[in-house]
C-alpha cells in the first residue's frame, strides 16, 4: 500500500498532524519508537502552560488565537477538557523582557490583562513573595493544557477518520529518490506520497538525510512536583491559583521559574510542577542522564522556598524532558527546501506544545496543498539562508 502520507513522530505535533490529515481525507500512516504519550521526548509532564500575551514575539499570537480555538474544538469532539483556563500571571521587574514583550504582545492584539504593582501582587497572591519593584501582568483567559491529553485526544479522532499507527518503528532512514518516499525501520518499509516529519529531538538526523542541516540542539530539563503545606492546600489548586512566570532578571539563577497548579483529574504526580523555562544542557537524545539528582532537587527546593516561602513541602517527584532548540529559539515549520514532498515542525524550544491544534493544521496545508493561509511565514527555514 501507497499511503498519502506518513508521520514520523506521533507526539504532540505529530498527533495533530495525523489528525488534521486525516480528517481531510488523506490516507494516513503514524510511526514512532515509542507508544503513544511515552516520556521520552517533549510531549509529557502532565501540563503545559497556554498563554496568549507572548513574550516569545507578537507574531505568535495570532497562531495562539487558532490553538485556542482548536482546544476547544478538540474537546466538543471527544469530551476532553484539554484547555484549563485558570488564568496565567507573568511578573518581573519593569524594564525586564519577558514583562515588557509580554505587554507589547498584549497591546498589539488587544488582548484583556491586569496590571498589579508590587503591592496589587501582593495583595492577590499574599503566597507568592516578588522581588520589591516587581509589576506584573495576569491573563484570566490563559492556563494550561494537558500533553498526554491532547496526544490520546488527537489520535482518537484520526483513527475515527481512518487513520492507522505503527509502533514501535524506529525510523532508520527516509528516501526520497524513487517514485514515493520509503520510511524505512529495521524491520518494514512504509510507501507514502508525502511525509510529515515531527519527531522532536530525533528530526535533525532525519531531516539531515534529507540534505537539509538545521543544527537543532536537543536540551535536557528537569522538572519537579511538590505538594503544598495543610495550611495551603485550599488555595493553591488550580481552582484559586493561576499558572505563573517569574523574570527576576536572573538573581534567582537563569531562565523564568515557572509553576502550574494542581487540578482536579491531574495526570502524572500531584502537587504543583515547577520548572525553570530557558536553555539547558545539550545532550544526545538516546545517551543522556535521565535520573534527577538530589542536588537538582535541593536548588528546585531552594527556588521555590524564595518564592512560596513556607508554603510547599520538600519535591516529592522529578523527572526530565526534552527542549529542541533551534538557533534562535523560534519554530521551524515548513516544507523541505528542494523537497516539498516532505513537510516538518521541529525546534519548538520548549514553548511548542500549546500550539498543538494549528501546527497539525497548518502541516496539512503545507502536505496538501503546498501551502498555508496561517501566519507562518515568520518559521520558515529560509531565515536561515547563509
Amino acid at each position: 500500500m501507497v499511503y498519502d502520507v506518513a508521520v514520523v513522530g506521533m507526539g504532540g505535533i505529530g498527533s495533530a498532524a495525523i489528525e488534521r490529515l486525516a480528517s481531510r481525507g488523506a490516507s494516513v500512516v503514524g510511526v514512532d519508537r515509542f507508544p503513544p504519550t511515552h516520556s521520552r521526548g517533549s510531549s509529557h509532564g502532565g501540563s503545559r502552560v497556554f498563554r496568549r500575551a507572548y513574550f516569545e514575539g507578537a507574531s505568535y499570537v495570532e497562531l495562539l488565537e487558532h490553538a485556542s480555538r482548536g482546544w476547544d474544538r478538540l474537546r466538543t469532539l471527544t469530551g476532553r477538557r484539554l484547555l484549563h483556563r485558570c488564568g496565567v500571571l507573568v511578573a518581573g521587574y519593569p524594564g525586564t523582557t519577558t514583562v515588557e514583550s509580554s505587554r507589547r504582545s498584549a497591546v498589539e492584539h488587544g488582548l484583556e490583562i491586569q496590571t498589579f504593582d508590587h503591592d496589587g501582587l501582593h495583595d492577590r497572591w499574599p503566597m507568592l513573595d516578588l522581588p520589591v519593584g516587581s509589576t506584573g501582568l495576569f491573563e484570566k483567559d490563559a492556563g494550561f493544557v494537558v500533553p498526554e491529553s491532547g496526544i490520546q485526544a488527537h489520535l482518537e479522532v484520526a483513527q475515527r477518520h481512518g487513520a492507522s499507527f505503527r509502533w514501535p518503528f524506529s525510523v532508520r532512514s527516509i528516501d526520497a529518490t524513487g517514485t514515493h518516499l520509503a520510511i524505512r525501520s529495521d524491520r518494514e518499509t512504509i510507501r507514502a506520497r508525502r511525509a510529515v516529519v515531527t519527531a522532536g529531538a530525533w528530526s535533525d538526523r532525519l531531516i539531515a538525510q534529507c540534505g537539509c542541516r538545521l543544527d537543532l540542539v536537543p536540551h535536557r530539563k528537569v522538572i519537579v512536583w511538590a505538594r503544598p503545606r495543610r495550611e495551603w492546600l485550599g488555595r493553591m489548586s488550580a481552582t484559586s491559583h493561576p499558572c505563573w512566570l517569574v523574570d527576576d532578571g536572573g538573581e534567582g539563577g537563569p531562565g523564568l521559574l515557572y509553576g502550574v497548579p494542581s487540578w482536579g483529574g491531574q495526570r502524572g504526580f500531584d502537587g504543583m510542577k515547577f520548572g525553570i523555562h530557558g536553555p539547558g544542557s545539550p545532550v544526545d537524545p538516546d545517551q543522556f542522564d535521565r535520573t534527577v539528582g538530589s542536588s537538582e532537587i535541593e536548588s528546585f527546593e531552594s527556588a521555590i522556598e524564595r518564592r512560596f516561602p513556607g508554603v510547599f513541602e520538600t519535591p516529592h517527584a522529578a523527572t526530565t524532558c526534552l527542549y529542541t532548540m533551534s538557533r534562535d529559539e523560534h519554530f521551524v515549520l515548513d516544507r523541505l527546501p528542494g523537497l516539498d514532498s516532505i513537510s516538518i515542525a521541529t525546534g519548538l524550544s520548549g514553548h511548542g506544545y500549546k500550539f498543538a491544534p494549528v501546527l497539525g493544521e497548518a502541516l496539512a496545508d503545507l502536505t496538501i496543498d503546498g501551502g498555508s493561509n496561517l501566519p507562518i511565514d515568520f518559521l520558515s527555514i529560509e531565515r536561515f539562508a547563509g
